[in-house]
């Protein structure tokens, strides 16, 4: 089974074959919704979950190892499925068991890998190697929370490095170290700390940054059958006019996909993201920092985006309480997206959903949900109309470890313009412990954040504590799937799909 979801784009080289993400479980989701990573000091245990993949059963055995020694991190781990039962059509697995797509590129293997980390954010020098759950850069107006592997079946190893000193700094960003796509980072000065790094005035920074993924996809290709259902052919053409329209009154002609089911491309294209950035830090405080921000950003043939912001993390240790916020005024032109690559940009460069003013793609002022990202920035440039205001805010507390609870929503000018993220996690208990986490984007207002349709993703999970190292889990999710029948009238289109599991574990916390 692949998974991708209901919105995305990103370039790469012209007439060429990209995957897609394919099976996303718990903890993906987690991620995606920014909840914070559990971390211990130390971790060795597995569990064995049962669930379907696609049509199919499988039992997904985990085994893992983490330490952490203060200033290095690192972590591995062993992801298993293993085929339980194959329903129509038939699975080409390793011994009829062993996933195959879990295991079918050298880059897999690097998964044993899950991470290493030395230092932390914030620190005179960040590095992380592997899995990266949430990048974001700078003040997260072009970069925020970016996950690298939400596509299951096709691992990369990312590399975030960081260095901050008194006088300037720098972030950056791989998502894949042997064959990225995704490259960039910041750099930033204190210019009064040439004078005096201990002045009140060297919380000024001045910040540029620059990110693109020189492979994103621009152009799909399609293939065509004739009128007397004979075989279906590649049409070879870039957004033929067929597709400009209605698809339903052209039932012969369709996006092409390789066998393993990724989209094959007829075209790839830049998408880069250039800003330049102001900070002051007002009060840096052991327990609250309150920094005001600006960030001007602009996408190569796309627009401008302007961003105002203030960031607060207080600290309130008599009663163990953390509170962090940021409430940001934007404007943008409409060729501009926001946090463009976000936690969800690997599965939405290829089908972002935006409205059609023009009706070049169906009925004048329709939602259009196939088009990929960087193609969608043009097409907005392109409409006229003034810019659009809106607002961004997010907030996360956490009381004592007892409960964890968080989120961002963002709305701006005009239909289909918002997105709600939400989480909230109950480690109090030492038998229990309960998480949900929700996400739901490009929505009509907050009267429509809680529809449960084909724009949200959730996950409710559970987890109950037998003896001092043994549990049972239970999750149920929804998630968006590819549609892989060639018979289903919604053959190529994300569907949204409940999916849930149940199995054991063990674990030894040190």
């Amino acid at each position: 089974m692949k998974l991708r979801g209901t919105a995305t784009l990103a370039a790469a080289l012209c007439l060429g074959w990209v995957g897609l993400a394919a099976a996303q479980d718990a903890e993906t989701i987690k991620k995606q919704v920014g909840a914070p990573v559990e971390s211990w000091t130390g971790s060795i245990g597995g569990d064995m979950n049962f669930g379907k993949i696609g049509e199919d059963w499988y039992a997904t055995l985990n085994l893992g190892l983490t330490f952490d020694f203060g200033i290095v991190g690192f972590g591995i781990q062993a992801p298993l499925r293993l085929l339980m039962k194959d329903n129509d059509p038939e699975n080409n697995d390793y011994g009829g068991v062993l996933r195959r797509e879990d295991w079918d590129e050298w880059t897999d293997y690097l998964k044993i890998i899950r991470y290493f980390r030395f230092g932390h954010k914030g620190e005179l020098v960040f590095l992380q190697l592997g899995d990266l759950p949430g990048v974001t850069i700078g003040h997260a107006s072009i970069v925020n929370r970016y996950y690298n592997n939400t596509d299951l079946a096709h691992f990369k190893l990312g590399v975030t490095l960081d260095v901050n000193t008194d006088y300037a700094g720098v972030e950056t960003l791989l998502n894949n170290a042997f064959v990225s796509n995704l490259i960039g980072g910041r750099v930033y000065l204190k210019p009064f700390s040439f004078w005096d790094k201990d002045s009140y005035l060297n919380n000024f920074a001045i910040g540029f940054t620059a990110i693109s993924d020189y492979a994103a996809p621009y152009c799909p290709d399609f293939e065509q059958q004739d009128t007397a259902g004979g075989p279906w052919t590649p049409g070879g053409a870039c957004m033929p006019a067929a597709l400009d329209h209605d698809p339903a009154t052209f039932p012969n002609v369709r996006q092409r996909f390789d066998e393993d089911m990724n989209i094959v491309l007829a075209d790839k294209k830049a998408a880069t993201v250039l800003g330049g950035d102001l900070e002051f830090k007002v009060l840096n405080l052991e327990w609250i920092n309150l920094t005001p921000y600006v960030d001007l950003n602009g996408i190569i043939d796309g627009g401008f985006g302007f961003h105002g912001g203030i960031m607060t993390n207080f600290n309130i240790p008599v009663i163990s309480v953390g509170l962090q916020t940021r409430i940001e005024y934007r404007w943008m032109e409409r060729g501009y997206i926001p946090s463009y690559f976000d936690s969800f940009y690997e599965i939405q460069k290829f089908n972002y959903p935006f409205k059609d003013e023009n009706g070049r793609f169906g009925p004048a002022h329709s939602e259009v949900t196939d088009r990929p990202k960087a193609a969608v920035v043009e097409e907005l440039a392109a409409q006229e109309g003034k810019g659009l205001n809106g607002y961004y805010a997010e907030l996360a507390i956490n009381v004592n470890d007892w409960v964890v609870v968080g989120g961002s929503y963002d709305d701006y000018d005009g239909p289909y313009n918002s997105n709600l993220r939400m989480y909230l996690t109950v480690p109090a208990f030492d038998f229990i412990k309960f998480g949900a986490y929700y996400y739901r984007h490009n929505f009509e207002g907050a009267g429509d954040a809680f529809d449960f349709d084909e724009k949200s993703l959730f996950l409710a999970e559970a987890r109950y504590q037998i003896i001092s190292f043994l549990y049972v889990v239970g999750q149920y999710w929804r998630v968006w799937r590819l549609d892989e029948d060639p018979t289903s009238a919604s053959y190529g289109d994300y569907v949204a799909t409940d999916d849930w599991s149940i199995g054991v574990g063990a674990a030894y916390n040190f």
